[in-house]
């Protein structure tokens, strides 16, 4: 695309990818938020249902029950039921394909196996940004995220010099919960530092 400065925006374990690209390419970063994170100790293995795919045997199993792959997923790191019309759009591709699956599968394993040592990225991704004017570094937060403790997120938001910013009624699919609401802020920060 030829951008010389982008915004990046990643949620839950997938910051640990940005948070590689990030460090690749500091300067390329003008705006950085990252929605529910694994940012501390207590964040360093994955949720048990989450962990389940990872199995030796049993992950490939699991992995092909749509409903344990999306609805029961969604469900427990959330603090709401999925309506039945939008739970068939995360069911859709496990019925589909056993692809799927598998690749949810590759993922757990590489996340499980890579997780605790990555942990300390989300934090340097966070202070390559730094919070001037024209550039921020934001935490946004799900206080009902029942995966990932809120427990030292603050003073971690601190020591990487990010702002926090939390959500009450939002769970760990910050998005899924309130897109509006995470809309809101991620516009306010947007238009705050442009």
């Amino acid at each position: 695309l030829g951008l010389e400065e982008i915004s990046l925006v990643a949620q839950g374990y997938f910051c640990l990818p940005a948070a590689e690209f990030v460090l690749s390419n500091p300067a390329r970063i003008r705006h950085l938020i990252f929605i529910n994170p694994p940012i501390t100790d207590k964040h360093s293995k994955l949720p048990s249902s989450l962990a389940a795919f990872s199995n030796f045997l049993l992950g490939e199993i699991f992995a092909q029950d749509p409903l344990r792959a999306s609805d029961r997923l969604l469900e427990e790191a959330n603090c709401y039921q999925v309506e039945e019309e939008d739970a068939m759009v995360y069911r859709r591709p496990y019925l589909a394909s056993g692809a799927s699956g598998f690749a949810l599968t590759a993922i757990t394993r590489a996340f499980q196996k890579d997780l605790k040592a990555s942990l300390p990225l989300v934090s340097k991704a966070l202070s390559a940004v730094p919070n001037q004017p024209s550039s921020s570094a934001t935490v946004i937060w799900g206080m009902k995220d029942r995966w990932q403790s809120f427990d030292g997120v603050r003073e971690a938001c601190r020591k990487a010099g990010a702002v926090l910013v939390t959500l009450d009624e939002v769970g760990h699919h910050a998005q899924e919960d309130y897109g509006e609401e995470v809309g809101r802020v991620i516009r306010n920060i947007l238009r705050r530092t442009t």
